[in-house]
């Protein structure tokens, strides 16, 4: 397939799918989109209710995926444009229609959705209040949520509906059966076929068409063919028994529709409590409710107008009053004031933001007033970047989502099997031992079959883990950690080694000049100073956005170079006037043992030189300040028994020196590291058995953060869409010790849900099955099993909120 989709363009997709109930779902929709030739790498997520995928423009259209899907599934399915937005406009039809006719440029649709007309539009080409005007619509609509909470809200409506209708058919059946009324048996039995038929059809959407089209289009028998094989039987049994009765044939076991229809009303009732505890769940821990829903936006007279935040457009200026929270990323143009950002970083104390500062969307304004210009549009800024990483973590699969996937996928085929062996079994014990008459054993080994089929829950084992998982994502991001891979929450708990770079990461970015050494009588200082200029200018790497900020504040200019380039891990070169330049750490440059960097290094500082033509003309000394939090987070990890390295680029002397203040043994201090010395160091930690987690800040340490198997790097809210680590800290180290609690208490939870599961359906189907002879679970009651397996399983997720970060 790779081979494949090289020759091919590939265009993304997502997707809105309503009506998924359990993993089961997912697992189906999962197997029709990976069936469709053009289709790739496809992820479905029956929590976050989307499906995300790669398709061929090519081999097939994303409207013929989504027709394929709706008619093998049966589910509600919506593709969702994410370059675009969309505003909720109040209008009528009139003039809808009117504007249809001639759409302005930028506005892509209008769909009409209740009372309330959609317009999606392209943000760049044309603004809100634009559309807002032109539109001519009365007001905007009510505020939506985010997509995943919509599709749950929508989903719980028509669960509700399902069952109010189910339970209004059910009363009458349940009081005309099981009470003592003057009621004749003719009237009484027609009556109840009436109502108890009428349940039946409310069931074909909830439970028979999923199950037969799973069982046609997929070959899959899932959870809905349970509650289908059991309605079905205790509803024709009682047909055949009616049918028999009124020709004079009396059955022993008679009539036994209350058993389909409260079995249909409970199921039902279960699921619709599962679901909105499910719902508020997600809702509790949804990061996209940082969002602000007003602005001060500045107008053409100078004035400040508080507005919806929907119609904000690029190029708006906002006021941020004091103590109010910031709608959305931007830069500041005047003022001074503290802003707590600890929702997105972790980090309690404020930060300072004035003029040419970022600001951050859904971050606290303290004391202060901020003039600021929106540089990214509510619904597409960093509480939705997070948020969306949160979401995506779900589509990334740890092995023990495999685990719990492969034995729900054996759960069904296995129940069914186990019911027919209680039937013939239970057919046997009445009519050998018990001396039961045929039709009497027949029918009453029947209710422990439809029983053992109703009580059994897969839904719970599909829930272990995606539930804890959700919650303890969001609640990382709450704290600055930004969990982009789903293995890094099952993984963590076992981290017995932390492997760290030096700069940027156990130190501040912000390295600082010390001194600068011109050596050579050849060229003056202002001419190094502009060759190096040349050469750092337009690097990433910490060491050169120093010295680039040094020479900029001195107004040094920068030398006109040919053939620069990087080399990872040791510098830069390039040609200047027929010569080779060459910058950076003395071993490469093979000037080590020359007597101006002898000297120096003694210091532990970090030394920049520069070499033409290989003879050394210049240094650059560099100090740069342990994190204040980095020696508490070491001695936390010592005393969890977890090892901790340094693996640099740095000098031996400067390395050794920081190992030196953070606590952390000189044989695990490594320098003069390449990016690929540092993957190989990491590899062989881990094939003597260690679990590793690497922390880096990504300059030249990729393949060692792709290598272990956690990779963390530091990163901001502005680029952490893009960081390729399993995990990205927004704020200090204190997010490893957090992110390895988090992992900790979200394992134990997910035991506790395959235990419960477990035990759950082992016990409830030997109740089920009479197993216990004096004790059983009715049939009639065996729906609530839905109930009682599901609801541990959300609270027990639930309570990682309650602990504290």
């Amino acid at each position: 397939m790779a081979d494949l989709e090289k020759g091919l363009k590939l265009d993304d997709a997502v997707l809105s799918i309503d009506g998924m109930t359990c993993t089961g779902c997912a697992r189906q929709v999962e197997g029709v989109l990976s069936r469709i030739a053009g289709v790739y790498n496809v992820n479905v997520s029956f929590i976050t209710a989307k499906g995300e995928f790669r398709f061929s423009s090519q081999l097939t259209t994303l409207s013929d995926i989504v027709t394929q899907l709706k008619q093998e599934t049966g589910f509600e399915i919506i593709p969702l444009r994410t370059e675009l937005q969309s505003l909720d406009l109040v209008m009528s039809q009139e003039t809808a229609s009117i504007w249809l006719k001639s759409l302005p440029d930028g506005v892509d649709s209008i769909e009409q959705i209740n009372k309330i007309h959609r317009v999606t539009y392209d943000p760049t080409r044309i603004g809100a209040r634009t559309v807002f005007e032109l539109s001519g619509a009365q007001s905007l609509g009510a505020p939506r949520d985010d997509s995943t909470i919509l599709a749950h809200r929508k989903r719980l409506l028509k669960m509700g509906i399902s069952f109010a209708s189910a339970m209004v058919f059910t009363i009458p059946v349940v009081v005309l059966g099981w009470s003592n009324n003057s009621v004749s048996y003719g009237t009484r039995s027609i009556i109840v076929i009436i109502f108890a038929t009428l349940v039946q059809i409310v069931a074909i959407p909830e439970f028979y068409l999923g199950a037969i089209k799973s069982l046609i289009y997929s070959h899959v028998i899932e959870m809905d063919m349970l509650v289908t094989i059991s309605i079905t039987a205790a509803y024709l049994y009682s047909v055949i028994a009616f049918g028999l009765t009124h020709a004079g044939y009396v059955l022993e076991q008679g009539e036994i529709f209350e058993t389909s229809t409260l079995l249909i009303t409970l199921v039902m009732l279960g699921r619709l409590v599962s679901a909105y505890a499910k719902h508020k769940a997600i809702a509790a821990v949804s990061l996209k409710s940082l969002q602000a829903s007003t602005a001060q936006l500045l107008t053409s007279r100078g004035q400040f107008l508080e507005i919806d935040a929907r119609l904000l457009q690029y190029g708006d200026t906002l006021l941020v009053p004091s103590h109010s929270r910031i709608v959305t990323d931007g830069e500041v143009i005047a003022g001074t004031s503290l802003v707590d950002e600890s929702i997105h970083t972790g980090e309690s104390t404020p930060v300072l933001k004035e003029a040419s500062h970022s600001v951050i969307a859904g971050t606290m304004n303290g004391e202060g007033t901020l003039t600021i210009r929106i540089t990214r549009l509510p619904g597409k800024n960093s509480i939705t970047d997070i948020a969306g990483l949160v979401e995506a973590a779900l589509s990334t699969k740890p092995k023990i989502q495999d685990l719990a996937d492969k034995a729900a996928s054996y759960f069904t085929p296995i129940v069914v099997t186990i019911s027919a062996i209680v039937f013939v079994i239970w057919i046997a014990v009445l009519y050998e031992i018990r001396e039961a008459s045929g039709g009497g054993a027949v029918g009453t080994a029947m209710t422990y079959a439809i029983a053992v089929l109703a009580v059994s829950c897969p839904c719970a084992l599909g829930l272990a883990v995606p539930m804890v998982l959700i919650i303890a994502g969001s609640l990382g991001a709450r704290s600055g950690i930004i969990i982009k891979r789903a293995d890094a929450i099952e993984k963590g708990h076992k981290v017995t080694d932390v492997v760290f770079d030096k700069t940027g990461t156990l130190t501040y970015s912000e390295m600082q000049v010390q001194e600068n050494v011109p050596i050579s009588t050849t060229f003056g200082k202002l001419e190094l100073d502009s060759l190096t200029h040349g050469l750092v200018k337009n690097n990433a790497h910490p060491v050169s956005i120093a010295i680039s900020k040094f020479l900029d504040a001195k107004n040094v200019p920068v030398a006109h170079l040919k053939s620069l380039r990087s080399i990872p891990g040791k510098g830069l070169e390039a040609r200047w006037n027929g010569m080779k330049i060459r910058a950076g750490n003395p071993s490469w440059l093979k000037v080590s043992k020359h007597t101006q960097i002898i000297s120096r290094a003694r210091s532990g500082e970090t030394l920049f030189c520069v070499t033409i033509d290989a003879i050394l003309v210049a240094i650059y000394c560099l100090r740069s300040s342990v994190r204040t939090e980095a020696l508490s987070v070491m001695r936390e990890l010592h005393a969890r028994g977890i090892t901790c390295h340094i693996v640099s680029g740095d000098s031996h002397l400067a390395v050794g020196h920081i190992a030196s203040r953070l606590g952390i043994s000189t044989r695990n201090a490594m320098s003069r590291h390449s990016p690929a010395e540092k993957q190989r160091y990491v590899q062989a930690l881990m094939d003597s058995g260690r679990c590793v987690l690497f922390c880096g800040d990504g300059t030249n340490d990729a393949v060692a953060v792709a290598q272990a198997h956690i990779g963390v790097q530091f990163g901001h809210t502005s680029d952490v869409t893009n960081a390729t680590a399993d995990v990205v800290l927004l704020g200090g180290l204190e997010g490893i010790t957090k992110l390895l609690d988090i992992s900790k208490a979200a394992f134990r939870r997910i035991v506790f849900n395959f235990v419960w599961s477990a035990f759950y359906n082992v016990f409830a189907i030997l109740l089920a099955a009479g197993a216990f002879v004096t004790v059983r679970i009715p049939p009639a009651y065996a729906g609530v099993g839905e109930i009682v397996s599901v609801l541990p399983v959300v609270f027990a997720a639930l309570t990682l909120s309650l602990l504290q970060w």
